[in-house]
């Protein structure tokens, strides 16, 4: 069962790495750009402040515009290199939390889809995921927090 919630997402302060990815790369793109944004973090003074994110800027097709990286705390200025710190608008949301791997994750978001239109509620171009849980032994237990800002 898939619980979504209508909550106010505070604005956060980001360090990631933007690029236009085939689907198929994903994980790759993932895998580069959080050591390349942990890495680059604590050289500039910062620490990382929360879990790993996926921020989607628009809906993919056979490639989507996505940013990956961490919340950042401290007084960060990365110098350039790849890795940007930006101030990620918060506002209201519909925000649920997936459970399971992350190939079952398009019945969750038809899940949050359907309540937005039930709600008569229209997501923004962007989203993201948190991935609260290391995608690490039994895939279905993996937790990935799901937010669907509203315009």
């Amino acid at each position: 069962m898939v619980d979504v919630e209508l909550v106010e997402v505070p604005s956060e302060v980001v360090a990631r790495v933007r690029a236009r990815v085939p689907l198929q790369d994903m994980t790759t793109f993932f895998g580069a750009a959080f050591e390349q944004v942990m890495k680059a973090v604590p050289e500039a003074g910062g620490t990382i402040s929360g879990p790993p994110f996926g921020w989607y800027h628009g809906m993919p097709t056979d490639t989507v515009a996505v940013s990956a990286g961490f919340p950042v705390a401290g007084d960060v200025h990365v110098p350039d290199g790849g890795v940007v710190v930006e101030e990620r608008p918060g506002g209201r949301a519909a925000v649920t939390v997936h459970v399971g791997p992350y190939d079952t994750m398009e019945a969750t978001y038809a899940v949050v889809s359907a309540w937005l239109a039930e709600h008569s509620l229209q997501a923004r171009e962007d989203m993201w995921e948190e991935y609260l849980s290391e995608p690490t032994g039994d895939p279905s237990t993996w937790r990935t927090r799901i937010v669907m800002p509203l315009r």
